[in-house]
């Protein structure tokens, strides 16, 4: 009985326990942060308003408030990218509406800051306390709260229920790990889960999760995934592209992690005439992965700081041109997916680019996209290194395949298109309803 009686929080003993854990992860993990940060580079750009310091003139733009106003939470790139397509829709439908994004790394912020219209004002999103959280809020003023996917931070949801302001939790997913988490750690999340105005759940595995996590049926929406809404946008202004292959058949390989990088200089090795695009999901690993190229024999350029032409790869050490490239390409493969259990990547943009795709077998956190596709022949998979190299020789060699597979993707992509107005819909009748 006591032990029970002991979790009974009420909200304001939930959100200090909350704080304080939150503060002890934050001491014990900041180190670790900061170096990942160092290493990434262009952290220090508005290092500070992480934790609340925000420039004068920021606070004489957004100060004086005439109009109603949107925050949007974007954790990184992948977030960033969905967010275009977003807040493109949301403008169509409330010209008035002033939209401020917040994005949590610097890769997401230099992505947003790069392509973002100038009228949308962009920050780094504030960490968790309260106080930084209240100073965050009083600056952005905001009517209504967007979070991407799955940015459930308890002390920003719980200072949007004391100012009445609904938030929705646009795109929303939660793997079958994420689930197993959340039935065990149920309190934090029994006071977030009523703050929340809607989820907007990209599949009906999602949606059950969420239902089996403890949110209430009348609060799940079941909208789609914006990913294949943001595959059909327009990439925008860039640099040109420099050539690549020279009229050899082009693999492109994107967003790769450590160990797959070996196994695909092992595969220009391979395959003769073959000429690779290599795009990391994280840029600053370009030295090791130079490293590596020059121990496995294959001569590599740097898409920014050294002449592109000629080699046997060209190693993208740029953000946000992935999309460009896969335009590029004979083939593709998505990294995440083939070197360890570590959950796979968006194989949607890369559908959508006309050329076939392949991933290994590791797509945990894409587990509804991929299956799509695979039951489709819109994408293929496969389970190890010598399977990639396989299915990389057959596709150069069946032009009819790969025309079937991109066909193939193309159907799925317009079948699952729509889920950007879908929530947009949501969104307007809560704030008609809510008199926002």
């Amino acid at each position: 009985m006591a032990r029970r009686a002991f979790w009974r929080f009420n909200g304001a003993d939930m959100q200090w326990w909350y704080t304080i854990c939150y503060s002890l992860g934050f001491v014990l993990l900041s180190p670790v942060f900061l170096y990942k940060m160092w290493k990434r580079g262009k952290y220090r750009e508005n290092f500070f308003q992480r934790f609340g310091c925000y420039a004068p003139d920021l606070f004489r733009r957004l100060g004086a408030k005439n109009e109603q106003r949107c925050w949007l939470q974007a954790v990184s790139v992948g977030e960033v990218n969905l967010a275009f397509t977003f807040i493109a829709a949301l403008r169509k439908r409330f010209p008035a509406l002033r939209i401020i994004l917040t994005t949590t790394t610097s890769t997401g912020y230099a992505l947003a800051k790069q392509r973002l219209p100038k009228e949308i004002e962009l920050l780094y999103f504030p960490q968790d306390f309260p106080w930084i959280v209240r100073r965050t809020y009083n600056l952005i003023q905001p009517d209504v709260v967007a979070l991407m996917e799955s940015e459930l931070w308890p002390n920003h949801i719980w200072e949007a229920a004391r100012r009445n302001v609904p938030v929705f939790l646009v795109n929303a997913r939660m793997s079958p790990r994420s689930a197993a988490r959340h039935a065990r750690f149920r309190w934090p999340f029994c006071r977030i889960w009523p703050c929340l105005r809607l989820v907007c759940v990209q599949s009906q595995p999602d949606f059950e999760h969420y239902l089996a996590a403890g949110v209430p049926r009348e609060k799940l929406r079941l909208t789609g995934n914006l990913k294949f809404d943001a595959s059909l946008s327009p990439t925008g202004e860039h640099a040109p592209l420099p050539r690549v292959g020279d009229g050899r058949p082009v693999l492109v390989a994107g967003s790769t992690w450590p160990g797959e990088e070996e196994m695909l200089f092992d595969l220009v090795k391979q395959i003769p005439n073959l000429f690779l695009v290599l795009v990391p999901r994280h840029v600053e690993r370009t030295p090791e992965i130079v490293e590596l190229a020059q121990r496995k024999g294959v001569t590599v350029a740097l898409r920014k700081g050294e002449p592109s032409g000629g080699g046997d790869c060209l190693l993208v050490n740029t953000t946000g041109e992935l999309k460009r490239f896969y335009e590029m390409a004979t083939v593709i493969f998505v990294g995440k997916s083939l070197a360890g259990n570590i959950g796979g990547q968006n194989i949607v943009e890369a559908a959508a680019s006309g050329h076939p795709v392949l991933f290994g077998p590791h797509m945990e956190n894409f587990k509804e996209i991929s299956r799509q596709f695979i039951e489709a022949g819109a994408c293929r998979q496969v389970t190890d290194a010598d399977g990639l190299r396989r299915a990389v020789m057959e596709l150069l060699g069946d032009a009819a395949g790969r025309e079937r597979m991109t066909a193939a993707a193309r159907q799925v992509i317009a079948a699952n298109a729509g889920a950007t107005e879908r929530t947009v819909d949501l969104i307007a009748a809560s704030m008609k309803q809510l008199k926002v």
